[in-house]
């Protein structure tokens, strides 16, 4: 019995440590477009730079992810996990103090980099604890933490109207470093575990192998370009949403509050969105995410009513955020131990390729003049792709069980 509450308690403490690793990763996920006017202003950027400053950050993630998960797989989930939060604070905190552009530049994609190798490590933590029955119930409870870090820096950017871009930058920074010390009295590594099942199998599994062999690509091909697609559109809302609700006529703190609400969304929809996973079959997941989030970038990019742009910040948090929440959740269980982390890596890394994409599409939209058209335009088609790569591994899962 002791033992039995032992286990429920260390499930408990990991998924709450995570928890605040994605807080972390929300954080920084919305600062640049909460300060993207004080970074523009600060270092004299256009729009297309500043689709550089959002993009660089990701490119960052995609190699983090890519690389991070391929090495935790040989080193240890715990040890990369923490190198990765220590990367991450320390040159967030640089972006702060950057001298000029360059440096900014470097210090965004070596914040992502750390980022990067986190998130798919986070990820295999968190389904190591889980079962089929509360997989997506403690995949939404870790990955709330990602829009609850959104939430907090729009809010502070709303209530306090003045605050420098600087300071959020410093504080997402310094906060993440204190989660160290609790990594490495709480996590548990399963390094053991992977090895012995590699030795078990007579050989180091290439990265080949792991995405491909046994007809895998049956799943891999579809997760990639889920993955790729939902995080692309959720990076052009993140991104730009309150600058292009600032271009159509808000006042600052009016886009603000949409962006805050957004967020809210998100963790509606990430909770809402894991407890509907453990009771309906996939397919039907994709139609109504992306049915959903279809609705809300054709209002968003079609409105300038203040109530419909509420209502449709609020969905579009909902089944962006909710929707890359559920392809997190469900990427682990495509491979085995061996190979998880390296295979919910370059899962995570295609769709931080998206996530580059989206804002670096939209800055040269508007910088062409097409406005929030043609950002719908780039956009409604993915979201089609998705929805059509969900459905497909819908047949795997059910099999799975």
């Amino acid at each position: 019995m002791a033992n039995i509450r032992s286990e429920k308690l260390q499930k408990i403490l990991t998924v709450f440590l995570c928890f605040w690793v994605a807080f972390f990763e929300g954080f920084d996920l919305q600062a640049p477009g909460i300060a993207a006017k004080g970074i523009a202003t600060s270092f004299g950027l256009d729009q297309v730079q500043m689709g550089s400053v959002f993009s660089l950050g990701v490119f960052g993630m995609l190699f983090g992810a890519f690389f991070g998960g391929r090495i935790a797989d040989y080193l240890g989930q715990k040890k990369v996990l923490m190198l990765s939060i220590l990367i991450f604070g320390i040159f967030m905190s640089i972006t702060a103090l950057a001298p000029n552009d360059t440096i900014l530049y470097v210090a965004r994609f070596l914040t992502g980099l750390g980022l990067g190798a986190a998130m798919p490590t986070m990820i295999s933590v968190v389904g190591a604890e889980a079962s089929e029955a509360n997989r997506g119930k403690l995949n939404s409870l870790m990955y709330c933490g990602l829009p609850v870090g959104a939430i907090f820096v729009a809010g502070l950017a709303t209530f306090i109207k003045d605050i420098p871009w600087q300071t959020l930058f410093l504080i997402g920074g310094i906060a993440p470093l204190a989660l160290l010390p609790f990594m490495g009295w709480i996590l548990r590594d399963k390094k053991k575990e992977v090895v012995a099942e590699v030795q078990a199998n007579t050989e180091v599994p290439s990265m080949a192998k792991v995405l491909f062999a046994e007809q895998r690509y049956k799943q891999t091909l579809p997760l990639w370009l889920s993955f790729f697609f939902t995080l692309m559109i959720n990076y052009i809302l993140i991104s730009w949403l309150p600058n292009l609700l600032m271009e159509q006529g808000l006042e600052k703190q009016q886009a603000f509050m949409i962006m805050m609400l957004f967020q809210v969304g998100a963790v509606v929809g990430t909770l809402g969105m894991g407890y509907l996973l453990d009771r309906l079959k996939l397919w039907q997941m994709a139609i109504i995410i992306y049915t959903g989030l279809l609705v809300a970038i054709v209002t968003l990019f079609t409105t300038t009513l203040i109530p419909l742009l509420i209502f449709a910040g609020i969905l579009g948090g909902i089944f962006s955020t909710g929707g890359q929440s559920i392809l997190y959740g469900i990427s682990p269980i495509f491979y085995s131990n061996a190979g998880k982390v390296t295979g919910v890596g370059s899962a995570i890394s295609l769709g931080r390729l998206g996530a580059m994409t989206g804002p670096l599409l939209t800055g040269k939209i508007l910088a062409l003049g097409l406005g929030t058209t043609g950002i719908l335009i780039a956009s409604a088609p993915g979201v089609i792709l998705s929805a059509v790569a969900v459905a497909a591994l819908s047949t795997y899962k059910a099999n799975h069980k």
